[in-house]
């Protein structure tokens, strides 16, 4: 194969790779290659590639006493800002419309609902109500600076999920360097 082919498909293969790591951004090589159908050689080579464009930043954190390199696209937002597809949420109802209850349920997980929840209520630590917006199709809240600083959000990972019509925010894994990838 010429050298101008390769180029060409390394070329395709990182603008498919970057599109994925700008939609689920965070994810691991594996879990990149593991969505995409691709071998680790496939991801690795246009990751280096991409890194060395300056498109993306790799995140190194421990998880399960693990070392995982986490990647994310170079313009990612700002940590503390967590965005959901309206589409996901009931917004039929006003559960979810001007403000949402953010809630400190235990040391790795954060609780946000449209609505106050009696039982989150009950059990969490502390509680916030916060604005929410809508914007290009998603509802946008910051996570409140009290929360920042209890769960060392700088410094941690977190993955958002969808529990019914609720947000939970599960903190896990040190983040213990950014780091440039080995040429």
């Amino acid at each position: 194969m010429t050298k101008q082919k390769r180029n060409k498909r390394g070329r395709e293969s990182d603008e498919i790779l970057l599109d994925i790591i700008e939609k689920y951004p965070g994810l691991s090589q594996y879990e990149l290659g593991k969505k995409l159908k691709w071998k680790a050689g496939h991801v690795d080579g246009s990751i280096r590639r991409l890194l060395k464009a300056n498109k993306i930043f790799v995140r190194v954190l421990i998880r399960n006493g693990r070392r995982v390199n986490l990647v994310y696209p170079k313009d990612q937002k700002p940590l503390n800002i967590i965005e959901v597809p309206t589409e996901l949420l009931a917004r039929a109802n006003p559960v979810w419309n001007e403000s949402a209850f953010v809630y400190a349920l235990d040391s790795s997980t954060i609780g946000v609902s449209g609505c106050e929840v009696p039982e989150w209520k009950e059990i969490s630590c502390f509680l916030e109500k916060i604005p929410i917006q809508e914007a290009e199709g998603k509802m946008v809240f910051q996570i409140p600076e009290s929360f920042w600083r209890f769960y060392n959000l700088e410094r941690k990972h977190r993955v958002v999920s969808l529990n019914g019509n609720n947000l939970l925010i599960t903190v896990s894994g040190d983040i213990i360097e950014e780091k440039k990838y080995p040429s």
